[in-house]
């Protein structure tokens, strides 16, 4: 996720990509929690992508996605295809696989980077639409949550037919339209005119709604492209959550520290090689809730080393060119 070049630097919004950060990689590891932060994790993270998201024209926005995300893609996945040799995964079929954006064929480690993919055509689906394309944002996000619906569990729509890793791109297109119209509204400021109990508040009762519905809802995994028993839930809860965390951290963590900031521009190298560190080890990882929460952080500690490293030697790796 690109952070947005302005006069005053949204330490809200660096904590907010580090704790989504962290939210997703405790997500993949073995946790008590696991249906609780599937249900919105990755919802969070597309949200803050929408938010951070500049109108561009659509071939400028496609060069610079490409560079930002597409290349980023095929060195990662370079990368992991030699780690699935060294960890005896590799198939005959991964080099296609990734060619053609197949990542339900490749081993483990490889499959976080499904979220590149999908965030270039998110990118590109948003500057096609006109300047002024509000409405059109709000019509191709419901025809996203339309299509869903009618095709979730079906044949079309099943992991082994998953090319370039489309069909993640529509289920997660509307929570990337909901964080471009958060950003355009100053959404994050909504509960600005309460008292600050009341604010609190109603960030719980939030989070206790969606969860609730969550409940209801049962399991969702997006890169299996699995949004739970009834689709509406899925979007209504996992929008509720995601933006209770929006109105929390903003309103509780607007402080600078050089740490977060790291861990924010590093999260898409975080995100596409973290399991290739827990993946293998994962049956002597510690597990339930604080093992796992200490391996997410250990885990995203040593990656913001090496996005230390991007950032000064090869800012590629980060999405930066």
């Amino acid at each position: 996720m690109e952070q947005r070049i302005i006069a005053n630097r949204l330490d809200w919004m660096d904590w907010a990509k580090a704790i989504a950060i962290t939210i997703v990689v405790f997500g993949h590891l073995r946790s008590p929690l696991m249906t609780w932060v599937f249900s919105f994790h990755m919802p969070f993270f597309i949200m803050l992508s929408g938010f951070l998201q500049k109108k561009r024209p659509l071939r400028e926005e496609v060069v610079k996605s490409a560079k930002s995300l597409l290349l980023p893609y095929v060195i990662y996945n370079l990368f992991l295809l030699v780690y699935s040799l060294c960890t005896g995964e590799y198939q005959a079929n991964y080099p296609l696989s990734m060619l053609v954006g197949l990542q339900w064929n490749l081993s483990m480690a490889c499959r976080p980077l499904w979220f590149l993919l999908a965030l270039f055509w998110m990118r590109v689906a948003y500057a096609a639409l006109p300047q002024d394309g509000r409405k059109g944002s709000y019509v191709l996000a419901l025809l996203c949550i339309l299509f869903v619906w009618v095709y979730a569990g079906e044949e079309p729509m099943k992991p082994e037919h998953n090319y370039f890793q489309i069909f993640e791109a529509i289920i997660c297109f509307p929570f990337f339209i909901i964080g471009t119209l958060l950003h355009q509204y100053k959404g994050e400021k909504l509960l600005d005119g309460f008292p600050v109990p009341l604010r609190f508040l109603l960030i719980a009762m939030g989070l206790v709604v969606g969860f609730y519905i969550v409940g209801q809802n049962g399991f969702v995994n997006i890169f299996r492209l699995t949004p739970g028993n009834e689709v509406p839930l899925f979007y209504i809860s996992a929008a509720i959550i995601s933006i209770c965390h929006i109105w929390l951290i903003y309103q509780s963590l607007r402080v600078r520290s050089r740490y977060i900031e790291l861990v924010s521009e590093g999260t898409l190298l975080i995100f596409a090689v973290h399991q290739a560190i827990f993946w293998p080890l994962r049956e002597v990882l510690p597990g339930g809730f604080w093992g796992s929460l200490a391996v997410a952080l250990v885990t995203v500690a040593v990656l913001s080393g090496f996005a230390w490293l991007a950032r000064k030697y090869c800012p590629v790796l980060i999405g930066k060119m």
